[in-house]
Order: C-alpha cells, then structure tokens, then sequence
C-alpha cells in the first residue's frame, strides 16, 4: 500500500514540478505579467503530449527582443497552433499516436519555412520509418533556392529509396545546387541527380553526391 501512495504522490507532484521548471527558465527572460499565461500554454502542450521546447523558445526570442507581454503570448499561441497542427498532419500521413515529438518539431519547422503542407506530407507519407529532419531540411534548401516544390521532393524521396543515407542528403541537395552553379539549368541539375542516383548500384546510390562531398555553395 505504501508504494503506490509513493508513486501516487509522485504523479500528482510532477505537473507542478514542471510547471516550476518552466516559470523559473522564463523568469526575468520574459515580462512577468507573460508568465502565467505562457505557463498555462505550455501545460496544454504538454498534456497533449506535444513538444513544450519550441514554445518555450519562442518565448524566449521575443523576451530577447524585448517584445511586450501580450506579443509573447499571441507568438506562444500560434506556435502551439504550429505543433498541433505539425501533429495532425503526421496522423493523417500515417504515423500512428503519439506522434514522436522530434518529428512534430520537425514538421512544425518545415511548414514555418514555407514548405506546403501538402509537399511536406507527401514526403512523411513516403518515408514511412522517421527519423525526416534530413529529407525535409534537404527539400527545403532546394526550395529556398527556387527549385519547383514537387520537384525537389520527388528527388530526395527517389534518393532515400535508392539507399542514400539520411545524413547525406544534403549533400544530394548541395550537388544539384552545384549542377546550376555550373550553369545547367534547374531541371537539368535534376535529371542529373536522378540519373546518377539509378545508375548507382541497389543500396548505395551515393555518386550523385561523391563528387561534391568536398564543396560549399554559398547561401
């Protein structure tokens, strides 16, 4: 009996622990009169089981930029807008609850970098085992820089079925950058990648990006 009045004990004082954490990492960062509200946030997220540290960031960016109170609150609320949605556009692509929350986080960035949330659930929907951040960020970077959207996707969603690993798929990106640097266009630099990612052996299409491990592009 004693044991599970401990645990219970514990369980009913870990919400206010937390809640304590945050306040005191929010303190003297953000105006005080932000706190309560901010805290009241970040506890929906959290029992909803979605990630706490974007909106906790949030917060503080606008504390360091000494924006005021209600602004802060307003940017906590759409972020907590963000990450819901990130969530529930990873259940509707197929991941089964509770949604891993680095892959929430890492929806939430994509489409706050301008990714469609369609573009960006094709590509969860493709790549059905996470961790994404890399095929995302690598789609994203070619976005950025003006490759058509279902394009870009097409291509590195190619790339991870032909075995590229996921911590070199920005060197796929970095490599079609420099196809166009070299003054092919768009379209040509990925066809390009494309057909050097088919000609590449089953399981190691990596010469798409061989040739560039060594190179910057200037962003």
């Amino acid at each position: 009996m004693k044991r599970w009045v401990v645990l219970g004990c514990a369980a009913f004082l870990a919400v206010p622990l937390a809640a304590q954490s945050v306040r005191g990492r929010l303190s003297g960062r953000i105006p005080s009169e932000a706190i309560p509200a901010v805290d009241s946030l970040i506890q929906f997220a959290s029992q909803e089981g979605l990630p706490t540290e974007p909106l906790i960031q949030k917060a503080l960016e606008g504390g360091a930029k000494h924006v005021t109170g209600p602004r802060i609150v307003a940017a906590v609320q759409v972020s907590l807008g963000q990450v819901r949605g990130a969530r529930d556009l990873l259940v509707h692509a197929g991941d089964p609850p509770p949604v891993l929350p680095a892959e929430i986080t890492t929806v939430a960035w994509a489409l706050r970098r301008g990714l469609p949330a369609s573009l960006v659930e094709r590509v969860v929907a493709a790549l059905a085992r996470p961790p994404r951040a890399a095929a995302l960020h690598a789609v994203a970077d070619l976005v950025a820089h003006r490759f058509d959207a279902d394009s870009a996707a097409g291509l590195i969603i190619e790339a991870v079925h032909d075995g590229v690993p996921q911590e070199r798929l920005l060197d796929v990106s970095t490599a079609v950058l420099q196809q166009v640097q070299r003054g092919h266009t768009r379209a040509e630099a990925l066809a390009d990648a494309r057909h050097r990612g088919r000609r590449a052996p089953a399981g190691v299409a990596r010469t798409a990006v061989d040739d560039v491990s060594k190179c910057t592009v200037p962003r």
